[in-house]
């Protein structure tokens, strides 16, 4: 579900209707020795995500196809989502068809950026690379700059597609939250087998990597050179912390009524502070819900929240420290504080998925869940609610579990690690009666809080009596499970018609 979610929101399959006959003469070939040459590799992937509503269960397998860019190391450079949930990874020539079996060194799906080097001995790695030139990377691409896209043909031929940056901006890639740099370019791209994953060249370094492409207007969105470069360098030593980032919200101060309730004069910078992240980089350094952002790092902020930057122009603020700094760099905020003007000062900080309250994201790894009687225990995630689309909308059980996953302020400060939720029950004997149920927050069983599953799995172990006693922040809110009769239902349920391998999985 949530390869197929990366799919519909990046649009990564590149339409058949570009290969009509004026695309084709958009692009143009070379001879198979100039790909080995340029360091293009096939990038065979088979994965196989999690499903997210029976979390012991895998989706049906999903083969994948795209372009690497071989870099130092005898390493390879691709997009996070081509081997997201890999269960297996070859890397081909693209004209000779040999193969070598691959695995993911390092891997950013915030950045959308994985690197992968061999899995096997370093003799055949040594003849498998042996007419491979590494690429270095540009950085340097701006507005009015012209690209090429990569792609090779079914024989090894390379096609090119030019493209021309028309703008340069903040977006998100694939993951809720996280905006990074991106460049827009107008041109055809023409389609071919291998388009999940395609590099992007300005002579003959990469410029970044093809993130979408929209056939119908001709526009193309990529992965740029400058957070390659910063994902190599992080990367260098061997040890990947990832993106830093401030962990902030803000609202725009360009209503007038809003500024002058603000205190703010209508020349002056600034946006307003709605919401700071616990844990994160800004809470830290002493941000406050309320807070009048004026500068990061001696930027200023504006009212739209974008500063000036010296090669692009205006930009968002975000990329001041998420394209332009590293974890454990300091940083400097400027703020207005009741009426008063404060500097903060804090270190760049990047806060894992699993550390907040609902999870973002989690790939290449199962969800966290606890089976018990029929009654099916999870912790809330961003991708549980995407998997119901619109549905979310129109079921009262979820839209209580989406407000919760935008505002978990209360939830955070009361000292909860995760959500724990009762998200389904399978038609057991003990569960008779509750198979309606789903969608509810558990709050304690047997007396004890829940603060996430390893809570929940103590507190089973910690019955009193013969019943457990769960009680819930809705109706019905109380529940008992007879503790006999959901251990016997436990027995059949493994290996039964649901395949449950395992009652529970806490990592």
């Amino acid at each position: 579900m949530q390869r197929l979610l990366f799919l519909l929101l990046c649009g990564l399959c590149l339409p058949v209707a570009a290969q009509n006959t004026a695309k084709k003469k958009a692009a143009s070939s070379a001879p198979a020795s100039a790909v080995q040459s340029t360091s293009l590799l096939k990038v065979n992937v088979t994965a196989q995500p999690y499903d997210l509503h029976l979390p012991w269960q895998k989706q049906s397998p999903l083969n994948s196809r795209g372009l690497g860019v071989v870099v130092a190391g005898n390493r390879v450079l691709v997009t996070a989502q081509l081997v997201a949930d890999a269960n297996y990874i070859e890397i081909e020539l693209p004209d000779g068809g040999q193969k070598l079996a691959a695995k993911v060194i390092a891997v950013d799906y915030e950045a959308n950026l994985a690197l992968l080097e061999s899995a096997i001995n370093a003799e055949k790695e040594k003849a498998f690379f042996a007419g491979l030139k590494p690429m270095e990377v540009d950085a340097s691409a701006r507005i009015g700059d012209s690209l090429n896209v990569w792609q090779t043909g079914r024989v090894g031929d390379l096609i090119e597609s030019p493209l021309t940056i028309s703008k340069i901006l903040v977006r998100r890639y694939v993951v809720e939250g996280s905006g990074f740099l991106v460049y827009e370019t107008t041109g055809i791209v023409r389609s071919e087998a291998n388009s999940f994953t395609l590099p992007v060249i300005k002579g003959g370094k990469l410029a970044g990597m093809l993130l979408s492409y929209d056939s119908k207007n001709q526009v193309t969105t990529i992965l740029p050179g400058p957070i390659i470069e910063h994902f190599l360098k992080d990367f260098a030593d061997g040890e990947y912390e990832g993106f830093p980032g401030l962990g902030m919200e803000f609202q725009v101060t360009l209503d007038g009524q809003l500024r002058e309730y603000l205190g703010l004069k209508p020349e002056s910078p600034g946006v307003l502070v709605t919401a700071v992240i616990k844990g994160a980089s800004a809470e830290k350094a002493g941000l406050k819900k309320g807070d009048i952002l004026l500068a990061i790092n001696g930027q200023t902020i504006d009212a739209r929240g974008d500063y000036k930057d010296p090669r692009y122009g205006a930009l968002s603020s975000s990329h001041i420290v998420r394209g332009n700094a590293y974890v454990g760099d300091d940083f400097e905020l400027k703020v207005i504080r009741e009426g008063k003007e404060e500097t903060l000062k804090g270190k760049l900080t990047r806060k894992n998925p699993d550390d907040y309250l609902v999870t973002p994201y989690r790939f290449d790894k199962g969800p966290r869940y606890i089976l018990n009687g029929g009654l099916l225990f999870q912790e809330l995630s961003r991708p549980y609610l995407d998997s119901f689309g619109e549905q979310q909308t129109e079921n009262s059980a979820l839209l209580r579990l989406s407000h919760i996953a935008r505002h978990p302020d209360e939830l955070e400060e009361a000292g909860l690690k995760k959500l724990v939720f009762l998200s389904t029950v399978l038609p057991t004997p003990s569960a008779q009666g509750y198979d309606q149920l789903g969608g509810i927050v558990v709050n304690k069983v047997n007396g004890q809080a829940v603060g996430d599953l390893k809570d929940l799995d103590a507190a089973f172990k910690a019955i009193k009596g013969t019943t457990h006693v769960i009680e819930l922040d809705d109706f019905p809110h109380v529940l008992h499970l007879d503790a006999v009769a959901a251990e016997q239902d436990n027995l059949r349920l493994q290996g039964g018609a649901y395949r449950i391998s395992s009652l529970k999985r806490l990592e």
